[in-house]
């Protein structure tokens, strides 16, 4: 399992998204400050199909379905995923089964290694994982 690959790929699915909205609406910053208020929550952008709710959003591309949290964690992170969420967004993306402990395993190991993030609010470890 490449789950650097799939990792690179889940982040930039999110990083085009965003920039087709940045260009559209002709944003230099943060697009979740405009949400109601250039854009809705809910639409529809190019190829994207979008659904923004509390700091998550829902994209949707050609069958491709990418969940994704957003919130400047600690200053440098600003996307989370759950094992689920990338899961998710592999199967639809590479149209294939992924197996979701060795999933699990796998970003276990990354996080071990520096190599990824875990969100972690009052020394309690949550099985959320960060990307800048």
């Amino acid at each position: 399992m490449n789950i650097l690959k799939y990792i690179e790929s889940y982040r930039n699915f999110i990083i085009e998204f965003e920039a087709s909205i940045k260009k559209e609406y002709n944003i230099h910053d943060t697009i979740y400050n405009y949400i109601n208020v250039l854009f809705e929550r809910k639409g529809n952008l190019g190829r994207f199909e979008y659904l923004f709710h509390g700091t998550g959003c829902r994209i949707m591309n050609k069958g491709i379905i990418c969940e994704y949290d957003f919130s400047v964690y600690d200053g440098n992170t600003k996307y989370q995923f759950s094992v689920w969420k990338l899961k998710t967004f592999i199967e639809s993306f590479y149209d294939g089964n992924i197996d979701q402990p060795a999933l699990k395993e796998s970003l276990d190991n990354l996080a071990i290694n520096n190599k990824l993030k875990k969100l972690v609010i009052e020394g309690r470890i949550f099985d959320i994982y960060l990307i800048e």
